[in-house]
Order: structure tokens, then C-alpha cells, then sequence
């Protein structure tokens, strides 16, 4: 009889999903079998990558089909509870992504419910198996330098749903959530040196209400004491410069563990004088850090090559985490991140918040949400950057105003305003953009309708979503649909070129990347409703817009492997077409009012024209960063992605082969004549040059949080 193997259910099919069903690929004895998550087609798609056989839309149908030995629950925290107690009422074990739950009282429910069932409960704090914490925790487990005598931690960390305005994520929800989703991952590893908080102080930066009602600390510092030593956390989000670095400091040297490069030193004393120790000492961990970061960079070029498994830090801490938790069950015992461990962290981060953080001033704002069929103007995906001074200009003309997007809380204050509903929906379902437009005779369509990695995915989205808002404006007899394309429509690489609105999309969009092609194709289809239909569409095309609530480091500058270095498109002496957001909204504003636009495209640049350059001078003078501009060659450009492509070719994944057309493109070296907008619509963009970088690059100098 051959070795029992431990069916696995997978519960969530977001992106964590992959490393788990990655992870148990590689764990003898373990193997996912099923898939739950009502989005069939995301549940689907991991089942086909990974080769689980079962799929299903709910955990009730999971089991009722067949056996289950054990589940990862991989939703979102505030489903935690819900799903994890099915299971350990059936007597099922349970692996809980972090945190354990979203409050004490459910982690001790959790803890109850698997204590009566007798069901193992664990949470993945998978850090604490990260490589380099794990030899700093071996190190003083073993008291190799001694007793433990005190811990610091900091964790000054970039957050990317923040930069990127994502606010609707749970995180933002109320300020505990911050530290339940990010700061129970150096919590973890703290908790697991000193043992159990005891006394603990918090001190946290003044809040800054990032949404009606929302306030959000970026950085607290914690002191505490456990059972073992004591400890300090510095924990701050959104920051540019990553660092997450513990120290434990012992009585007879310090180990330092640096999660972000991998690294992990000791820093002890020789037998000889002070000043050849402090020599020989420092010696001995620049070398120690020189073979380790040699080290890594091998590691990740022969995974990279399929020449060894895959090694990245991340990875290794989730399998060890996985592993550990199996081997537990395996043996009977109880796993080192069990749910009393989780529950510890959950009470942790409690105590912080209920210590240093404040309380709103104003009760949240309440959005009205509904799907009422009456208002003047409906605005799809129109939540975000161009959405909010969209609604705000139309709000300050008396109009009301129907919002659909995805993601409907956490919202600018715009969205709170009389006469806004918001209306959860997508543009790639038709029965969503039949509540979002409703009864409205005009339409604005800001929805990029998603991405996508190929072709056929952005012309089921992107273009595909275009055509859908449109045959349902014809259908509904909507008498203006204002779509928002970009500049990116058009071929902008020959710099004796004038770009005006009836410069067609580019003819060869198929030799540019799927996003230009996509913005293309979208661009046509409407043009061709036109004329064989007589859609009553207008077509906008704004360029780099820039201004507030936008994103600072903009690729129309360049692209960023970090944000203190912008790897231009060129050499960056070309005058770029910037636009203002309030302008852009203007812009559209008027076009729905506009009968001669109807069936036109117009191009929105502003007056104020700044090379990249000088984009990344100014940005650095206002944020007072030492920003730099590198100028590329786009035949540089060009070598480096043709390598890139080939390294893809070699290990089997493949992709479109890099385009020159789109490279040069995105120099954006050709001019632009904005006169027909000027005099078609009315438009008057912003004109003062210190007016404009007051309000488009300036304006950029403070961060939320400080």
C-alpha cells in the first residue's frame, strides 16, 4: 500500500493561491485536489495551471462532493471566520492566511471551534520562516552570543494599493486593519524571539483622512515587553525606500537579519585590541554580505533558467511555513504558528491601535449606493484619477450624477456629495452597464475595462467592453457617449509629425504593444458605429495628465525600476504633452454639450510644454528627493527587451516579440495641434507655466501620511 496523500482545498483563487498550490507542489504527501471561489472563471484558471481536478463556487459543495483532508483558507480577512469555522466544524484541519481573524473574538472562536471539533488550526505567518530570520532565530534559540537582551525591528515599507489610490481594499477599511495586514508580519518574528507581549507602548503619526471618515496613520512606534526580552518596532507604510531589518542584540554580539536583500549577519568580538576587532569584525561581514548577495543573484538566474528550483526568499518562507504546518499534522503536534499564536498577534495589534491611534473627527461618510434609473450624467469607471475631477465639475454645474466602478468604497470626497449614487458594477458585463447608464441621455465612459497579458485578452476587455457601452448607449437612446481613450491611440515616434483630432489611430497598432493596439482598436470600433450606425460619440484623447490624486512618478516621463531613477524613453529633450486632470475634466465636461463634436476625436495637451527632464527636476526640487533622469537610446531600449524576450523564449514562456514602433512611440517626440478642441469645445487649458507646475508636479511634494 503506498503513502497516504492529504487532499487539500484551495479556498480563494487570488493571488496568494498560486504560492500555496506552488508550495504543496513541492511537499511530498501533500496535494491540492480542490479549488473553491465563486468567481468560476479565476478558480478555473488556477485549477488548470496547478492540475486540480475539482472546482466548485462554494465551500458547502466542496463538501458535500468528496473527501477533504485539510484546507487553506486564502480569502480575504474578513471572511476568515466564516469559511475557517465549516471546516473545523467538520473536524477538518485549517491553514488561515494571516491574520487568524479580524478581532480577538473571532481568533478565540476559531481556537474554540477547532479545540471541540478537534480539528489542527494554523496561520500562515510564513515569515518567521523567512531564510535569513530563520538562522537569526536558530542563533538565538541556541544562545550562541549569549542571552537575548533586546530586539528592534524596522519595517519601512512602500504600499502599493496606497500610491495607487486602490482604497477599497480592506486595509483602509479602519485603522487597525493597516496593522492586521501588514504589521502582524514583523509582529510574527518579533513575538516568536521575546515570546508573549506584555507591558507595550505605541506612539503613531497624526492621521490623515485619505477618505471621508478614513483616517490613516503611516508609521507607529511600538516598545513592548515579552516573556524573553524586550523589543521595539518602528512599522511604517508607504515609503519609497524599502527596509525590513531585525536585530537581536545579545550579550555577547548582535545578529542582524535583513529581509529585503536575503542577508543575515553576526557582529562579534575577536580576541585581539579594539581597533584591530572593530577592523577584522567589519571585515569578516562585508565579506559575509558580498557572498551572500553573490549568492542570490546566482540563485535567481539559474531558477530563472529552470536550472534549480525556484528559491526566491518569499517562496522558501511560504513553503517552510506549509511544510511545517503538514509535518505537524503528520506528527499530531501542535504547529509553532498555531491559532493561539495567531490570536496573540491579533491582540497585539489591537492593543497598538486602541494606544495610538485616534478616532475619526467625522462619522464615516455613507456613499449613496443604489441603482436608481434617474440622473443627468452617468460616469463609468469613473472613480478613480480623471473620475474625481469629472464628478466634481459636473456637481459644481448642478448636474446629478450616476458612478459605476468596480470598487465603490473609500472614495474621494466627490463621491459623497448630493446628488452622486454610486453603482457597483463592471464594464464587461452587460447587465452592469444597463444599471450604470440607466435612464441618463449622456454617457461618460473613463473604463479601461482591465487588462491583460495577450491579444485576445485586451480585445475581450479593453475593446470589447468599448463596443459593449456603446450598443447599449444606440439601444437606450443616449444622446451624447463622451469615451475617454489616450494619446497612446496614436503613433507619436516621428518627431516632424502634427498630431491634431483627426490624425487617425495608428494604422499599424498591430506592430505596437497590446495596450497602444488596444487603445487603437477601441478608437476604430467606435469611429466605424459612427458612421455605419450614427453612434453620437465623442472621442477624447488626453496626453500625460498630471495634477492631484495622480501619480507622481508617471511613465509618460519614463519607466522606474525605483522611483529615484526614471529610465527615460529617450534622450528626454523633446517637450512632452502634459495635461492638467482639472483641464482634462473641462474638456469633457464641455463635450457633452457640444453637437459638432459628436463623431470627432480631439487630442488634449495643454499649453504648458516641460521635457522629461525637466518633469524629474521639478519633482525632485518639490519632494526634495535626489531624482535622476537617465536618457536611453530607443535602440538601446530595443537590445535590452530582445534580451529580455529571449531569456522568456529560453525558459518556455514565450510572448510577442519586443516592438520598436511602440518604444519610439513612447518617446512622444511628435507635436500636437490642440486648436480644433480649443475651438470646437471651448477648452481652455492652464496657460501659466508656474500655475501649472504648481498644480501638476508641485502639488505632488506631500505624501499622504506626512
Amino acid at each position: 500500500m503506498g503513502p497516504t496523500i492529504r487532499r487539500i482545498c484551495l479556498v480563494g483563487a487570488g493571488n496568494i493561491s498560486g504560492a500555496h498550490a506552488e508550495a504543496l507542489k513541492a511537499i511530498p504527501g501533500c496535494r491540492a485536489t480542490t479549488v473553491v471561489d465563486p468567481n468560476e472563471a479565476a478558480a478555473r484558471a488556477l485549477a488548470k495551471t496547478w492540475g486540480i481536478e475539482n472546482v466548485h463556487g462554494s465551500v458547502a459543495a466542496a463538501l458535500d462532493s468528496g473527501p477533504i483532508d485539510c484546507a487553506h483558507i486564502l480569502v480575504p480577512p474578513q471572511h476568515h471566520h466564516a469559511i475557517a469555522a465549516e471546516f473545523l466544524e467538520a473536524g477538518i484541519p485549517v491553514l488561515l492566511e494571516k491574520p487568524l481573524g479580524v478581532s480577538v473574538q473571532e481568533c478565540e472562536s476559531l481556537t474554540a471551534l477547532a479545540a471541540k471539533g478537534g480539528a489542527t488550526l494554523g496561520v500562515n505567518q510564513n515569515f518567521i520562516y523567512h531564510p535569513a530570520f530563520a538562522k537569526l532565530l536558530a542563533l538565538v534559540s541556541a544562545k550562541s552570543l549569549g542571552p537575548l537582551r533586546a530586539v528592534d525591528c524596522i519595517y519601512n515599507m512602500p504600499l502599493r494599493q496606497l500610491a495607487a489610490g486602490q482604497l477599497g481594499h480592506w486595509m483602509f477599511d479602519k485603522p487597525v486593519n493597516i496593522l492586521l495586514e501588514q504589521a502582524v508580519h514583523p509582529l510574527s518574528q518579533i513575538c516568536a524571539l521575546v515570546g508573549e507581549v506584555g507591558e507595550m507602548a505605541a506612539l503613531a503619526t497624526s492621521p490623515v483622512e485619505i477618505s471621508p471618515g478614513i483616517p490613516f496613520h503611516d508609521s507607529v512606534d511600538v516598545s513592548l515587553r515579552g516573556q524573553q526580552g524586550q523589543a521595539h518596532l518602528y512599522f511604517a507604510m508607504g515609503r519609497e525606500y524599502p527596509v525590513w531589518q531585525i536585530t537581536a542584540v545579545c550579550d555577547d554580539g548582535a545578529i542582524v537579519a535583513d529581509m529585503i536583500g536575503n542577508r543575515f549577519f553576526t557582529s562579534e568580538r575577536t580576541r585581539w585590541l579594539e581597533f584591530l576587532d572593530t577592523y577584522l569584525s567589519g571585515r569578516r561581514v562585508g565579506r559575509l554580505i558580498g557572498a551572500q548577495a553573490r549568492r542570490n543573484a546566482l540563485d535567481y538566474l539559474l531558477a530563472t533558467f529552470h536550472l534549480k528550483p525556484r528559491s526566491d526568499a518569499f517562496f522558501l518562507s511560504m513553503k517552510a511555513s506549509i511544510e511545517a504546518f503538514h509535518r505537524a499534522l503528520d506528527a499530531g503536534e501542535t504547529p509553532r504558528s498555531d491559532g493561539r499564536f495567531g490570536a496573540g498577534l491579533v491582540g497585539v495589534c489591537e492593543r497598538i491601535a486602541t494606544t495610538a491611534f485616534t478616532e475619526a473627527k467625522a462619522p464615516r461618510a455613507t456613499p449613496a449606493v443604489g441603482t436608481p434609473r434617474r440622473f443627468d450624467v452617468a460616469v463609468l469607471g469613473g472613480t478613480g484619477f480623471i473620475g474625481a475631477h469629472v464628478v466634481k465639475r459636473l456637481l459644481r454645474e448642478g448636474r446629478t450624477v450616476g458612478v459605476m466602478a468596480r470598487t465603490i468604497r473609500n472614495l474621494a470626497p466627490p463621491f459623497y456629495e448630493d446628488g452622486v449614487t454610486l453603482i457597483g458594477g463592471d464594464v464587461n458585463r452587460g447587465e452592469d452597464i444597463e444599471r450604470g447608464i440607466g435612464e441618463a441621455r449622456a454617457v461618460i465612459n473613463l473604463a479601461h475595462g482591465g487588462g491583460g497579458d495577450s491579444w485576445p485578452e485586451i480585445e475581450r476587455t479593453m475593446v470589447g467592453s468599448a463596443r459593449r457601452v456603446a450598443e447599449n448607449c444606440q439601444r437606450n437612446g443616449v444622446a451624447k457617449l463622451v469615451h475617454v481613450s489616450s494619446i497612446a491611440a496614436l503613433y507619436l515616434g516621428d518627431g516632424s509629425a502634427v498630431i491634431s483630432g483627426r490624425t487617425p489611430p495608428d494604422p499599424r497598432a498591430e506592430k505596437r504593444g497590446i495596450y497602444a493596439r488596444g487603445k487603437a482598436e477601441s478608437d476604430r470600433v467606435l469611429l466605424n458605429l459612427h458612421a455605419q450606425a450614427g453612434l453620437p460619440v465623442c472621442i477624447l484623447r488626453p496626453g500625460v495628465v498630471v495634477g492631484e490624486g495622480g501619480i507622481a512618478f508617471h511613465s509618460g516621463f519614463g519607466f522606474y525600476n525605483n522611483e529615484q531613477h526614471c529610465l527615460g524613453w529617450n534622450q528626454g529633450d523633446n517637450p512632452l504633452p502634459l495635461v492638467l486632470a482639472g483641464d482634462v475634466a473641462d474638456a469633457i465636461v464641455l463635450a457633452l454639450d457640444r453637437d459638432r463634436a459628436t463623431g470627432r476625436c480631439y487630442n488634449l495637451v495643454g499649453d504648458v510644454l516641460l521635457t522629461a527632464k525637466e518633469c524629474i527636476e521639478v519633482l525632485g526640487e518639490a519632494t526634495g528627493r535626489p531624482l535622476r533622469y537617465h536618457p536611453q537610446s530607443v535602440g538601446g531600449l530595443q537590445a535590452v527587451e530582445v534580451g529580455k524576450w529571449l531569456i522568456k523564449l529560453l525558459i518556455g514562456r514565450g510572448g510577442a516579440y519586443p516592438s520598436y514602433r511602440d518604444l519610439k512611440s513612447r518617446g512622444l517626440t511628435a507635436r500636437f495641434d490642440c486648436s480644433d478642441a480649443k475651438n470646437d469645445l471651448g477648452w481652455r487649458p492652464q496657460s501659466d507655466r508656474a500655475a501649472f507646475l504648481r498644480d501638476g508636479i508641485e502639488i505632488y511634494a506631500t505624501p499622504i501620511g506626512t
